[in-house]
């Protein structure tokens, strides 16, 4: 399900669509290079005046010539442009006296807000290609060349454990192939595959609906962290501007704009993620579908996109297949290849390379059995306080699942660990971890470890 017939979906000031085909890219006439937050007053300026939103301001800078010439342009002569009456006018003209763009600039440089606009190299190219790119874009954390191979993951807020499982695998599975995830930081889905890439070590970025120093939920101020410390947090809004319900539909163009496609992996008929596939299609974008449970209103989204025609998704190769040869990044890790005698449990490690780091048991030397004795248990032993007994393995668990509560046991282990030694793929042994979360088996702590829950 691929954009052909690409007609550009606009954004009105209010978050409304304009339903009218146009392209605004970078200024022509302008060089492209690294800016520095003091060069873009202007433009800061002019994005911050209330009404004025991305169309808006490419139509008054087209207009104009530049945002500087638009703030000093005569209201009179701002109310010609198409769409932009006297009340908007007037407080386009009044910009430069009523909005301290010098104390933003000052707080983006001392807490690390990257500022960036169309014309600077650091700007996302693949941005640069949709209808009404963001002329400002605020960035908390590092964009990378490499983000230019990006797959963005969209869904509900309220995933089924099957859902999360899966944003979760898939998640991995990009990262593994090459590919930055994109999604939006919301409950759900998004958050999911946030994880999935940050525990694969990958890169992901996520677009906010608000600004980049207000993190919202608030629920995923630890997750937001650990994107902007391994990826990005990006936003067309000011840096301290609050989520507001009008922003997230112009916000998902974004989502959408920074990837080669968009994979919806649980939507229900209506919603964000059903919007942002539609902005892919508009910008020539791909767009993949995961199917679900056919009697699961979280499937319904999914499956009505897979009828007009998205690419199913199962793994990571059908997004290879759909996109190759042309968007395919380097693999990040190069597919292990088992050694003809692979020992076991191993992940391809031969017998003969174990042999030669293998040493006999050391023999007890004689005497010492004699001096081993069983420490006494008392009679009246008093039994182990309730809440130090593991959870029980549930009675629908498979044989894999059982597998890796045997090894966590009543420990705390690094979540790679647990995966490493399943001998299973990296991403099923994830999706099994996630999948026991939701029974409530196993509880993730901080630092990325898990543990046996305790009843």
């Amino acid at each position: 399900m691929s954009g052909e017939g690409y007609s550009g979906r606009l954004w009105n000031d209010d978050g409304s669509e304009d339903g009218r085909g146009a392209e605004y890219g970078a200024d022509s006439d302008a060089p492209r290079r690294e800016y520095s937050p003091d060069e873009l007053a202007d433009e800061i300026t002019l994005a911050s005046v209330d009404g004025v939103g991305p169309l808006t301001a490419f139509r008054l800078v087209e207009y104009f010539g530049s945002a500087g010439a638009v703030l000093d342009a005569h209201e009179s002569d701002l109310a010609r442009v198409e769409k932009v009456g006297p009340v908007l006018a007037r407080k386009i003209a009044l910009a430069r006296s009523t909005f301290d763009v010098e104390s933003l600039v000052k707080f983006c440089v001392a807490n690390d807000v990257a500022i960036l606009s169309l014309n600077d190299t650091r700007y996302p190219a693949r941005l640069l290609d949709i209808a009404t790119p963001p002329r400002i874009l605020y960035v908390r954390g590092e964009l990378r060349p490499e983000d230019y191979h990006a797959i963005a993951m969209v869904g509900t807020r309220t995933p089924t454990p099957y859902g999360r499982a899966q944003a979760t695998r898939l998640a991995h599975e990009l990262v593994d192939a090459g590919f930055t995830v994109v999604s939006g930081l919301a409950l759900g889905i998004d958050g999911a595959s946030h994880r999935g890439a940050l525990d694969a070590k990958g890169r992901t970025i996520a677009v906010l609906g608000g600004g980049v120093v207000r993190i919202y939920p608030q629920e995923h101020e630890d997750l937001a962290g650990r994107v902007m410390n391994s990826g990005a947090l990006v936003s067309e809004y000011g840096p301290l501007t609050s989520p507001m319900r009008g922003n997230f539909p112009a916000r998902n163009r974004i989502i959408s704009g920074l990837a080669i496609g968009v994979l919806v992996v649980e939507s229900g008929e209506k919603g964000g993620s059903l919007i942002t596939a539609r902005n892919a299609l508009d910008q020539n974008r791909d767009v993949f579908a995961v199917p679900g449970r056919v009697d699961a209103p979280t499937s319904r989204g999914c499956h009505q996109l897979l009828r007009e025609g998205a690419c199913l998704v199962e793994s990571v190769d059908d997004i290879i297949h759909a996109i190759a040869p042309y968007e395919v990044p380097a693999p990040r890790r190069a597919p292990r290849r088992a050694a003809e005698d692979a020992a076991p449990g191993t992940l391809g490690i031969s017998s003969a390379s174990i042999a030669t780091i293998a040493r006999p048991p050391k023999k007890r030397e004689r005497g010492a059995q004699e001096n081993v004795r069983e420490p006494r248990v008392a009679e009246s032993a008093p039994e182990a306080p309730k809440e130090e007994r593991l959870a029980p393995v549930p009675e629908n668990a498979s044989p894999d699942e059982i597998k890796i509560l045997e090894i966590i046991d009543g420990q705390t282990l690094p979540i790679d660990d647990v995966a490493r030694k399943s001998g299973l793929p990296v991403s099923r042994a994830l999706g099994l971890i996630v999948a026991l979360e939701f029974k409530g088996v196993l509880t993730r702590l901080e630092g990325n470890a898990i543990t046996r829950r305790r009843v």
